[in-house]
């Protein structure tokens, strides 16, 4: 096999794409990344030319790398505007050294950063929920509870900075697993997720690596040497999301490209049957409900932390 970047034609390769046959070495595995990226953006027509972004950044390496990607890309756009955001849910050590990472990092590129709380929002932290049992006595697991709560107050975030569109750092691996907990959960409405669909009064939400394994964007974020965290999440053992992600890449290793099949398959099948949204009476935003989750798990919750 020809161990020469299949770009360049150099011998310092460090990256062989499976499912392409490609071979990088560092400096096309970055442009490579990066043009994926661009052309994610323009085949879903995800970025507009005056649009003030609002970068979800966490902490973590895969929203760190795609505030640095952006920041790269939005340069040849200089109408539109990058800011990043993190919400704390109120995890000790694990959120706090998210949060210092995500200040300096943002700081690193210029670029402002806020950071707002489920405290701020809802008036509690997860970590009261689950201390105090609130979860269990909702029957959900506190990465469910974060997950609804963290999309609430990430949409109430961008209102407050006046974004006109939100990008998530969501990868491949991440789409398609969330459309197979759907289906094991009995949920039958399709929403593409990190596609932009513009709904009146509604932030529409993008993911710019949706298109890109999640193994390339940590790859990508070792090689730029962005910061991984240390702490881990003291309740991911919990999260149902666990046991499809460990079997999707098993899967993947074992047949490379199956990642990218699935996603075709999904979005062939139900991007015809997407059903309009309705809107939650209490919040106004996009709904299947008459009010939804996150109105509603914030009031079983508060009524739960009060009695």
């Amino acid at each position: 096999m020809d161990t020469r970047c299949s770009v360049c034609g150099g011998s310092e390769v460090i990256y062989h794409r499976r499912y392409s046959g490609e071979i990088f070495c560092r400096r096309c595995f970055f442009k490579n990344i990066i043009d994926r990226v661009r052309a994610t953006i323009s085949r879903y027509e995800l970025l507009k030319p005056f649009d003030k972004i609002a970068v979800a950044v966490s902490g973590g390496k895969d929203s760190l790398s795609l505030l640095k990607i952006l920041y790269e890309i939005e340069r040849d756009f200089p109408r539109a505007s990058l800011t990043a955001i993190t919400i704390d849910e109120g995890i000790p050590e694990y959120r706090d050294e998210a949060v210092e990472n995500t200040v300096k990092y943002a700081e690193s590129l210029g670029i402002p950063h806020y950071i707002f709380s489920f405290k701020d929002f809802f008036g509690f932290t997860l970590t009261e929920v689950v201390e105090n049992s609130v979860a269990d006595a909702v029957s959900l697991q506190p990465c469910t509870i974060c997950g609804v709560l963290r999309r609430r107050a990430l949409t109430l975030a961008a209102k407050k900075i006046g974004a006109t569109v939100i990008a998530t750092a969501h990868t491949l691996d991440d789409v398609v697993q969330t459309y197979f907990l759907n289906i094991l959960r009995g949920d039958t409405r399709f929403t593409p997720i990190g596609i932009r669909r513009e709904v009146e009064g509604v932030i529409p939400r993008v993911a710019p690596f949706r298109l890109i394994p999640e193994y390339e964007i940590v790859l990508y974020a070792w090689l730029s040497n962005i910061p991984f965290q240390t702490y881990a999440c003291p309740y991911v053992e919990r999260s149902m999301r666990n046991m499809v992600r460990a079997f999707l890449t098993e899967y993947e290793e074992k047949f490379p490209g199956s990642i990218y099949a699935a996603l075709s398959s999904f979005e062939k099948v139900f991007m015809k049957s997407i059903e309009e949204d309705r809107r939650c009476r209490k919040c106004g935003e996009p709904t299947g409900r008459e009010v939804c989750r996150a109105c509603e798990l914030v009031e079983k919750i508060l009524e739960r932390l009060k009695s």
